[in-house]
C-alpha cells in the first residue's frame, strides 16, 4: 500500500516538473517561431479593427427641425346645454270645453296662429245679450237727454241714464273680450314643445294647454368656476366663444354673451352664463341638446407666446423628466436638454421651460443618440 502511494506522488511530481520546464523554455525559442506567433496576433487585431472601423466612421442620420416661437391660442372647453330664448306655458283665460286643438308637439307656429279653440256658443250668447242691454241703455240715455234739454225731465233721470249706459258698455266690452279669449293664439314665433290637453276636455282658466319655446334666438347655458367667471364678467369681449354639437355634426355656432347669473351654485361653486347663437341657426338644432363650448383668447396680441416643437421630438423613454435633443450646427454634435411640457396641439407641443426658441431639435431618431455624438442631419 505504501509503495503504491509513493508511485502516485512520483507521477504527479513528474507532470508538474514538465509543465514548469515548458513555461521556462518559451523565452528561449528560436526567433522565426516567435515572429510567427506575434504576426498571427497582429493579423487577428487588425481584422477586428477593420470590421469595427466602418461603423465608427459612419455618423448616425437623424431628422431635425427648428423650434418656433409663436402665439398659442389656448382654449378651454366646457359642457353646455341648448335652451330657447324663452319657454312659456300657454293657457286659456276663460273656462270651457276645447273643441279644436290645431297643433301637435314639434310643430313650428307663427305669431298670431290659432293654437286651440273653446266652445263659443255660451260666450256668443253673452255678447248678444249685453249688446241688447247696451242698445237699450243708449236709447234711454238719448231720451233722457232730450227731455232734460226741454226741461221736462229732472237732471237726476239724466244722470241715472248716463250711469246705466256706462255699465252696459262695460258689460259689452267684457263679453266681447271673453268671446275673443275662446281662441288661444301664439304670442310669438315658436315651436310646440308639449301639449297638456286633448280635444273635448273641459279646462279651467289658467290650466296649461301647450308649452311654447321661442326659438327666434337659441341660447347656450354653461356653468363656469369662479376664477373663470370673474374674468368673463370683467372683459367678455376679450374671448372668442364657439359651440359645437354632437347631435349636429359639422355645425359650429359663434356665441355672444347674453346674461350672467350672480347667484352661485352652492354645491359646485359655479355661475350660470348664458350665450346667444349668432348667425343662421341650423334647423337640426333643438332645445335640450348638449353643446361643447370652447372659450379662447380673442386678440392675437393678447395670446401668450410659447416655443413649439413636434411631439416626435420629445424623449420620454429614458428619464423621469422629458427631454429634447439639441443639434449644435457649429460642431455637428447633439446634447440632451431637460424641458417642461405644455399642452399638445395636434402633432405639436408647447415647451414651457428649457428652450428659448430657434434651436435645432432632433425630431426623429433620437433613441439612437448619446451625449456629444456627431450626427448627420436631414430636414434643414
Amino acid at each position: 500500500m505504501n509503495s503504491n502511494r509513493k508511485r502516485s506522488w512520483k507521477r504527479v511530481a513528474s507532470v508538474l516538473a514538465g509543465a514548469v520546464a515548458a513555461a521556462l523554455a518559451i523565452p528561449f525559442l528560436p526567433a522565426p517561431l516567435s515572429d510567427v506567433l506575434a504576426q498571427a496576433r497582429k493579423d487577428t487585431n487588425e481584422t477586428a479593427e477593420a470590421a469595427v472601423a466602418p461603423e465608427l466612421d459612419q455618423p448616425v442620420v437623424v431628422e431635425v427641425t427648428r423650434a418656433l416661437t409663436r402665439a398659442v391660442n389656448r382654449s378651454r372647453t366646457v359642457a353646455g346645454r341648448v335652451e330657447p330664448a324663452r319657454t312659456v306655458d300657454i293657457a286659456f283665460q276663460v273656462p270651457g270645453q276645447i273643441i279644436q286643438l290645431h297643433v301637435e308637439p314639434g310643430d313650428r307656429i307663427r305669431e298670431g296662429e290659432v293654437i286651440a279653440k273653446l266652445d263659443q256658443v255660451d260666450f256668443e250668447l253673452t255678447v248678444v245679450r249685453t249688446q241688447a242691454s247696451f242698445e237699450l241703455a243708449e236709447s234711454e240715455f238719448e231720451r233722457a237727454s232730450s227731455l232734460a234739454e226741454r226741461g221736462v225731465a229732472a237732471d237726476a233721470r239724466l244722470d241715472t241714464a248716463r250711469a246705466q249706459l256706462a255699465q252696459a258698455g262695460a258689460a259689452l266690452r267684457e263679453a266681447e273680450r271673453r268671446f275673443e279669449q275662446t281662441e288661444l293664439v301664439a304670442p310669438f314665433d315658436a315651436i310646440v314643445a308639449r301639449a297638456f290637453i286633448e280635444e273635448y276636455v273641459n279646462v279651467t282658466s289658467a290650466a296649461p294647454v301647450v308649452r311654447l319655446q321661442d326659438i327666434s334666438e337659441m341660447r347656450i347655458v354653461i356653468s363656469l368656476p369662479e376664477e373663470l367667471a370673474a374674468i368673463a364678467r370683467a372683459s367678455p369681449d376679450a374671448f372668442d366663444v364657439v359651440a359645437t354639437f354632437a347631435a349636429v355634426p359639422g355645425y359650429t355656432a359663434p356665441l355672444v354673451l347674453r346674461s350672467f347669473a350672480t347667484d352661485v351654485d352652492p354645491m359646485a361653486q359655479t355661475y350660470d352664463v348664458e350665450f346667444a347663437i349668432t348667425g343662421k341657426i341650423d334647423p337640426r338644432l333643438l332645445p335640450g341638446m348638449t353643446a361643447d363650448v370652447r372659450i379662447s383668447i380673442a386678440a392675437e396680441e393678447d395670446r401668450p407666446h410659447s416655443v413649439i416643437v413636434p411631439v416626435s421630438a420629445v424623449d420620454t423613454t429614458s428619464r423621469t423628466e422629458p427631454s429634447i435633443w439639441i443639434y449644435e450646427e457649429a460642431s455637428g454634435q447633439v446634447a440632451r436638454k431637460t424641458v417642461r411640457l405644455g399642452l399638445p396641439m395636434d402633432d405639436e407641443i408647447a415647451i414651457l421651460k428649457g428652450l428659448q426658441g430657434d434651436e435645432v431639435v432632433v425630431s426623429g431618431g433620437w433613441w439612437r443618440l448619446r451625449e456629444n455624438q456627431t450626427v448627420a442631419v436631414s430636414g434643414l
